[in-house]
């Protein structure tokens, strides 16, 4: 009798694996914004909810016991759009997690062993007087490129940009931009080897300068240039959000040094082009920049080089990209050439330079005109896909920013825009460059722009 017993329950199991597996065809409760000719969640699955703005490419195995979640369980579906996306070809191992709130894309072809941890939020811990678990959380896209392979037990962090065949070791708790075709292992994750065209794979030669670096305390003034468009130069009223990012390290106890060809904003309540003015909402701190509106990356990356020698910044922080898709046609791959040469030119000016980029923000155009919006969004990783290649680190400025509630006009950042903007480099600066803290959170809910500051004046229209 026991062994009939065993053999009954034996069966029954293969008949719940066969017959309980999630398919195109035998979706069950699910309903998937996409589930791929081929695609197959395992039995048992583990807890699975948010599936309307989760997609599963074709031929892709879910292992069992794999939790895959958008949002909250108990919450509003997360929307529009996709939250979470898994590629074709793909397997995710036994026991692993997929977490997104924001936004998590993994990749064609991606191998994922068990028990791994993949998630776009984490808990803040701005106020230390509040238990952690209630704090607002602090989100951030992970993608995953094509081809990559992460073993047992890795975590993947907020904000990690893994490249095309990354190899992840085993364990490795992993947050950061990393390049095509290298192998990251440890806690934190760091780059081991990398593959490079003609030479074969070779063990990483600028991380230990950098980390080198970091353990040296800045001395004196820190030399800083925002290089930038109408985001960064600002108009009448604004605060700037050179003037946020200024005050936070300030508060982090730096003594910083902006440094650039001009001091003021954009007179926007005349007709009159590049009549500059210094009607800034606070003008107490060091307004020096290199930001002018409609200014390019196809332009200045010609004139880089040389304000880079006059100004002997030790840090460039750069936001431009807007204006050479809207105004100057520049294609996706164009902008990825005009990049090259600008990283180059102004690192021929200083070797050492130490460059953060910002991601391109999304505007009224973009919620409008969704060609636009993917130009946008192709555009950006080019821009990630560069900064890997040539060991820039990325300030995603684009991940927290939305054009309705972060500006006055649709495109130029409101106060509350110029905070996001601000905290997307500290933060950055602070990971990659161990300057400062990262940006705390919650953020203040700040006053919009007083609309007197933009009316025009002297008859302009």
């Amino acid at each position: 009798m026991p062994r009939l017993g065993a053999a009954l329950v034996h069966h029954a199991w293969a008949f719940a694996e066969r017959y309980g597996r999630v398919t195109a065809q035998r979706p069950g409760r699910h309903r998937f914004a996409r589930l791929g000719d081929g695609a197959c969640l395992a039995f048992p699955p583990g807890a699975v909810f948010g599936e309307q703005v989760i997609a599963i490419g074709d031929a892709t195995l879910v292992g069992p016991c794999v939790s895959l979640s958008a949002g909250y369980p108990f919450g509003p579906v997360p929307g529009p759009g996709l939250v979470v996306r898994i590629g074709a070809r793909c397997l995710v191992g036994r026991g692993s997690h997929i977490v997104g709130h924001h936004r998590v894309e993994i990749g064609d072809d991606v191998y994922i062993a068990p028990y791994a941890y993949i998630t776009d939020q984490n808990h803040g811990y701005a106020d230390p007087d509040l238990p952690i678990g209630i704090q607002p959380p602090v989100n951030a896209p992970v993608v995953i490129g094509d081809g990559c392979w992460l073993g047992a037990g890795v975590t993947v962090l907020p904000g990690t940009r893994l490249g095309r065949g990354v190899t992840v070791a085993a364990g490795a708790v992993v947050r950061g931009t990393f390049p095509d075709r290298c192998v990251i292992a440890g806690v934190p994750a760091r780059m081991v080897r990398m593959h490079v065209p003609g030479e074969g794979w070779q063990k990483p030669h600028q991380q230990p300068y950098e980390e080198e670096r970091m353990k040296k305390p800045p001395e004196g003034d820190i030399p800083i240039m925002v290089v930038g468009d109408s985001i960064s130069h600002g108009s009448s009223g604004d605060w700037t959000w050179r003037y946020f990012f200024w005050k936070h390290l300030k508060n982090a106890g730096l003594s910083i040094d902006l440094v650039g060809p001009k001091d003021t904003l954009d007179n926007i309540r005349t007709e009159e082009v590049g009549d500059d003015d210094a009607t800034y909402a606070d003008p107490g701190f060091d307004r020096d920049h290199d930001a002018q509106w409609g200014r390019p990356y196809l332009q200045e990356k010609e004139v880089i080089e040389e304000k880079v020698a006059e100004h002997e910044p030790e840090y460039l922080l750069v936001l431009l990209g807007i204006n050479d898709l809207f105004w100057y046609g520049v294609t996706p791959s164009q902008f990825a050439a005009n990049l090259r040469e600008f990283l180059t030119n102004a690192r021929r000016a200083a070797p050492d330079v130490r460059i953060v980029i910002g991601t391109v923000l999304e505007t009224q155009k973009a919620l409008d005109d969704t060609g636009f919006a993917e130009l946008v969004a192709e555009t950006n990783e080019q821009l990630r896909s560069v900064a890997a290649e040539m060991d820039v680190p990325v300030a995603e400025t684009a991940a927290e920013f939305r054009a309705l509630e972060h500006t006055w006009d649709g495109t130029h950042p409101n106060p509350n825009g110029e905070v996001r903007i601000a905290a997307a480099f500290a933060d950055r600066l602070a990971e990659s460059y161990g300057l400062g803290a990262p940006y705390p959170r919650p953020y203040p809910v700040l006053d919009v722009v007083d609309p007197v500051a933009k009316a025009p004046i002297d008859g302009a229209d």
